[in-house]
């Protein structure tokens, strides 16, 4: 974890430059978070690490592109992480990534990440649910079509509009 920590800072800078108002390009820190458990069982998977584990294994790169290397973006998991999806998790995209650490830039799924939380994770059973759910626990944007559902979401009253202003001004 110190290693990755290191190498992705200077990475993230690398790519970012340190120009005070523009980058040169947006780096994205990925895959947030315990983006773990056997590769083809990545849609379904639900990784249970103990707090210990969390916080000494799978956190501390994160933590440091964060608050040192001041990523821009953060990709969120396909995975569950104790039953709650990593694309759509009041605790590691809102808590922790922005309340505790300070993350100020934007959360993107994985491609298809969205689509996992109702078509393979079964948190929520719809699209406009599973998209409500994302958006308001901290996914800015998404990579696939899920999003799509965003509309009819606002008209069942899933999600409100000021809940999708606050995604936007994150974007832009």
């Amino acid at each position: 974890p110190f290693l990755t920590g290191r190498v992705g800072v200077a990475f993230v800078k690398g790519l970012q430059g340190d120009d005070p108002r523009y980058y040169r390009v947006i780096a994205t820190a990925k895959h947030f978070a315990v983006h773990s458990g056997p590769e083809p069982d990545r849609h379904t998977f639900d990784a249970r690490p103990t707090e210990r584990d969390l916080w000494d294994t799978y956190l501390p790169a994160f933590r440091d592109l964060v608050q040192e290397g001041h990523v821009a973006s953060v990709m969120s998991a396909y995975n569950r992480i104790n039953g709650e999806s990593a694309t759509a998790s009041q605790r590691f995209l809102t808590d922790i990534l922005r309340t505790q650490w300070g993350f100020s830039g934007y959360v993107v799924s994985d491609c298809g990440a969205v689509d996992d939380i109702f078509r393979r994770h079964k948190i929520v059973p719809t699209a406009e649910e599973a998209s409500a759910l994302s958006v308001t626990r901290g996914c800015d944007l998404e990579c696939g079509g899920a999003f799509r559902a965003l509309r009819g979401a606002v008209t069942q009253g899933l999600i409100k509009e000021a809940d999708l202003d606050v995604a936007v001004r994150r974007l832009v």
